[in-house]
């Protein structure tokens, strides 16, 4: 595992202007320049390290200044990054919502994908050569890609572009997928009637070690961190079965699917945690992914974007009207009981309808779902996935930034007094 020793700041990237603030004509042009200035950062920061700067840089091996005032014979490579799926699009060139590492589809990032059977990996020559050909045929075949036109400074260094994106289970599970997961339960649970239940079950969970008391039920929480969803990842399955617990005969089997997915994410994740590998735990990774996607269906309301909210509201205020019309003009020849029928079935007819419309519209296709199929060869190639987590680098964030930050005057000119800090801090630890 990484210590912070390993964490050195290097450079301060700049703030772009948040997306919120632009208006919506420009919000396009606006991102173009937030790219634009980040390679145009990463380029001064990364520039001994590109064939342009040092045409030594393709032979791998160049005279590099040490601490010491010597020169040595060195070959400094870029390995890795570590950064979430916005920053990775941003970093790379690619469109939002796509995979990084494969050339997925967006409509089929939803879709289990055996690791055997991968899409082609993302090739960053064919898209560095496009983007040089400046040529109508070859934007459309970057567009096709779902890869934005420009420079690109990652691809102008010696190293395999496609494997610098390393997984990483803070972004990706902790709060990507188990935060997901915790609204896909939650919304269950207000379709069937057992929030009350599930909130006291919640809160009934006791401590235990490293497990903190439940001061407030789940609903009463607004954002959740990483290690508050790696200790929840221990308890989550005993709540929501406990909470499942009962039922119709009717909705017994639909329980168990619930049940059946939320077990097959944390396992899973369990699995993605472990510090070493071998075949048969890579097997169990598999299968217990399999199984997520086999039964996820069972959370599809919970997937509705706003836009499928809109259409099925409007859909509701359509039949209401229908509704009104059939009872006024049946109004003189339908008995009281009659009457109560008829609104039942309406009743019936039209949630029947709203949630039809809402699955046809839901999907899953997101990209850190689509994520979790790369995971048997990421581990494969990079070994424990652990050991890549931002959960270090976040902490280090912590310590270089904000700490600095915080012992500054906090007028314009911070910025000297975060770097003097943090030098300073370096230096005792040395």
């Amino acid at each position: 595992m990484p210590s912070a020793h390993t964490v050195v700041m290097v450079a301060l990237l700049p703030i772009t202007i948040k997306n919120r603030n632009i208006p919506q004509n420009r919000l396009d042009d606006q991102r173009q320049t937030n790219r634009e200035m980040l390679n145009e950062v990463l380029r001064r920061v990364l520039q001994p390290l590109t064939f342009k700067q040092n045409p030594n840089a393709k032979s791998g091996y160049y005279n590099v200044l040490c601490a010491d005032g010597n020169f040595r014979r060195c070959k400094p490579v870029l390995a890795a990054c570590l950064a979430d799926c916005p920053e990775y699009s941003d970093l790379h060139h690619l469109e939002r919502h796509v995979c990084f590492w494969c050339e997925c589809a967006k409509n089929e990032l939803g879709d289990y994908v055996p690791s055997d059977k991968q899409h082609p990996r993302r090739d960053h020559n064919l898209y560095r050569t496009l983007s040089d050909a400046n040529t109508k045929a070859a934007d459309a075949e970057l567009s096709a890609r779902h890869v934005h036109r420009g420079f690109n400074v990652f691809r102008h260094i010696p190293c395999i572009v496609s494997n610098l994106p390393t997984p990483d289970l803070l972004h990706t599970m902790q709060i990507g997928m188990l935060d997901h997961l915790q609204k896909w339960i939650f919304h269950f649970m207000k379709t069937h009637e057992r929030v009350d239940k599930y909130n006291a079950i919640w809160l009934s969970v006791p401590a235990y070690h490293d497990l903190t008391p439940k001061n407030t039920s789940y609903e009463e929480v607004s954002q959740w961190n990483g290690k508050e969803m790696k200790e929840m990842s221990r308890y989550l399955l005993g709540v929501v079965t406990q909470s499942l617990r009962g039922g119709s005969p009717a909705q017994r089997p639909i329980f168990n699917r619930a049940i059946e997915c939320t077990r097959a994410l944390l396992q899973t994740y369990m699995y993605a945690r472990y510090k070493s590998h071998h075949d048969a735990t890579l097997s169990y990774m598999e299968d217990a992914l399999h199984r997520f996607h086999t039964f996820k269906d069972v959370f599809l309301l919970g997937r509705v974007s706003k836009k499928a909210k809109a259409k099925a509201n409007a859909l509701r205020t359509e039949l209401v009207k229908k509704r009104k019309v059939d009872e006024e003009s049946n109004a003189e020849t339908w008995t009281p009981s009659k009457k109560r029928r008829e609104m039942n079935a309406w009743r019936d007819f039209i949630s029947h309808e709203i949630d039809v419309s809402k699955e046809l519209d839901a999907d899953f296709n997101f990209p850190k779902i689509h994520l979790m199929s790369h995971w048997v060869e990421q581990i494969c190639h990079y070994r424990a996935l652990q050991q890549y987590s931002a959960e270090r680098h976040e902490q280090a964030h912590k310590t270089n930034l904000k700490d600095g930050w915080n012992t500054s005057n906090h007028n314009l000119n911070y910025l000297p007094q975060v770097i003097t800090f943090q030098r300073r801090i370096v230096c005792f630890k040395i």
